[in-house]
C-alpha cells in the first residue's frame, strides 16, 4: 500500500499549470471536419538554442490504425518521459520540436461525434491531417517556416505517404503555410501483401520455425494474397490475421514486434484471430507483454492523471474508439501505397533515380564506434537498415535512430 501512494504522489507532482510533466508543451483539439475532433500534443525542444523555432518540427505518427501517438509514441517510445515518469535520455525532444498526433480520428484522445465520421481510406486520413495542421499553424504561426518532417511507424508509415502528398498539394495551392521537407517511414505497412509473405522466410532463416511451420505460415499468407488479388479486401484482412495466428502457433508465441525478445508463457486465448491481431497492431506491443513493476499501466495513466492535466473532456476516454477505427479501415488495410511513395521497394519501382539508387554503395553506420546498421542513398532518397532493433527502432536502438535523424535533418 505504501508503494501505491508513492506512485500517486509522483504523478501529482507532474500536474503543473495545465500540463503534464516539467517540459514546455502545448496541446489542443482541432475540428478537422464536422463531427471529427483530432488531438495533438506538442513538446518544444530542450536544445540549447536562442529560439525553439531554430530546430525542425517532427510529427510522430503511431501505427494501428488506432495506435495513439500521444500515449504509445510519447510514453513508450520517444517522448520526454517514460512509463516510469522518469526523463528519457534519448528523447527526440532533446533536438527537435515533437508533435504527437492522435490520428485517425477516434484514436487516443481524438474522437468523433458518431460512427459516420470515421475515416475508411488512407486519403481521407490524409485530408484530415492537412486540416489538423492548418489548425495547428493558426495557433502556432511561428512554426510556419520551420522545416517539417513527418515520421510514421508501421501503419503510420502508410498514412505518412498520402499525408506527404496532400501536404505538398496544399503548399503548392498556397492553402497552408508549412515547410514540409520530407517524410520517413519506419517498418511501414506500405505493401501489406508483400510484407505478410516475408514472415515465413524470415522466421525460417532465424531458426524460429521448422519446415512444417514455414509451410503453414506461407499457405495462410498466400491465401491472403489470393483474396486481395480478387478484390476481396476485407476478407484479405481477416486472412492476414489468420496468418498471424499461424506464426504464433509455429513459434510458440514469438514477440511479433521483436523476435529477439523472450516471451512469457500464456494460457488459452479465447479471442478471434482478428481481435488478437487488431489489438497487437493498435498497441504496438505483443499482447502477452507485461508491465514492469516500476512502470505505470498506460491505459490508467492516460485516462486519469494525464487526462486531468490536459483538461480532456470528461466524455472522452483515451483509446475507447481505437478498435472501431481499425474496423472501419478493414477494407483499406491490405491496400499498398507504394505507387504514391516511390520511397520503398526501390528495386522494383520506376522513378528517375532508380538505376542510380540500385548502383549506389551500401555504407556502414557508425555511432560511438559501434556498427549500428547500414544506409544506401541517392539524391534525397535514403534507406536505412538498423541493427539490433525490432519494430520500434527509436525505442530499441536510439543510437541507430540518431543516425537517420541527423542524416535527414542535420541535427541529432
Amino acid at each position: 500500500m505504501l508503494y501505491y501512494w508513492l506512485i500517486i504522489s509522483t504523478v501529482l507532482c507532474c500536474l503543473v499549470n495545465g500540463q503534464f510533466g516539467p517540459f514546455k508543451q502545448d496541446f489542443d483539439y482541432v475540428t478537422v471536419r464536422r463531427g471529427a475532433h483530432m488531438f495533438y500534443w506538442l513538446f518544444y525542444t530542450t536544445a540549447d538554442v536562442p529560439n525553439y523555432t531554430e530546430r525542425p518540427l517532427i510529427v510522430w505518427l503511431q501505427g494501428g490504425p488506432g495506435g495513439s501517438s500521444t500515449g504509445i509514441g510519447n510514453f513508450e517510445i520517444l517522448g520526454p518521459l517514460d512509463l516510469s515518469l522518469q526523463e528519457r535520455n534519448y528523447t527526440w525532444v532533446n533536438n527537435f520540436n515533437v508533435l504527437f498526433v492522435d490520428n485517425p480520428v477516434g484514436t487516443g484522445y481524438s474522437y468523433v461525434d458518431d460512427w459516420s465520421y470515421y475515416t475508411t481510406t488512407n486519403d481521407q486520413i490524409a485530408v484530415d491531417f492537412v486540416n489538423l495542421m492548418r489548425g495547428f499553424y493558426e495557433s502556432h504561426p511561428e512554426f510556419e517556416g520551420v522545416p517539417l518532417y513527418i515520421y510514421g511507424q508501421s501503419y503510420g508509415g502508410k498514412m505518412a505517404v498520402d499525408m506527404g502528398l496532400r501536404m505538398h498539394e496544399a503548399e503548392q495551392a498556397q492553402t497552408i503555410r508549412s515547410n514540409l521537407r520530407g517524410i520517413a517511414m519506419g517498418n511501414a505497412w506500405i505493401h501489406p501483401v508483400d510484407l505478410t509473405l516475408t514472415w515465413g522466410p524470415l522466421l525460417l532463416a532465424a531458426g524460429l520455425v521448422d519446415d512444417a511451420g514455414y509451410e503453414n505460415i506461407q499457405k495462410a499468407a498466400r491465401e491472403a494474397e489470393r483474396l486481395f488479388n480478387e478484390g476481396l479486401y476485407v476478407e484479405s484482412t481477416l486472412q492476414w490475421a489468420a496468418t498471424q495466428r499461424e506464426v504464433f502457433a509455429a513459434t510458440h508465441n514469438v514477440d511479433f514486434y521483436n523476435i529477439l525478445t523472450k516471451m512469457p508463457a500464456w494460457g488459452p486465448e479465447t479471442r478471434s484471430d482478428y481481435e488478437i491481431a487488431r489489438e497487437i497492431m493498435i498497441r504496438d506491443l505483443s499482447f502477452t507483454s507485461m508491465t514492469r513493476q516500476e512502470e505505470y499501466n498506460l491505459n490508467y495513466l492516460m485516462n486519469n492523471p494525464v487526462k486531468e492535466a490536459l483538461r480532456i473532456p470528461a466524455h472522452v476516454r483515451w483509446g475507447s474508439q481505437s478498435g472501431r477505427v481499425f474496423d472501419m479501415l478493414r477494407g483499406d488495410f491490405m491496400k499498398p501505397v507504394t505507387e504514391g511513395s516511390q520511397l520503398m521497394w526501390m528495386d522494383r519501382l520506376q522513378w528517375p533515380g532508380a538505376d542510380n539508387y540500385r548502383n549506389a554503395s551500401r555504407n556502414p553506420i557508425w555511432e560511438n564506434n559501434q556498427l549500428e546498421g547500414y544506409s544506401k542513398s541517392y539524391g534525397n532518397l535514403r534507406f536505412f537498415w538498423i541493427n539490433v532493433a525490432g519494430h520500434s527502432v527509436p525505442r530499441d536502438n536510439p543510437a541507430g535512430a540518431n543516425a537517420f535523424l541527423r542524416d535527414m535533418t542535420r541535427f541529432g
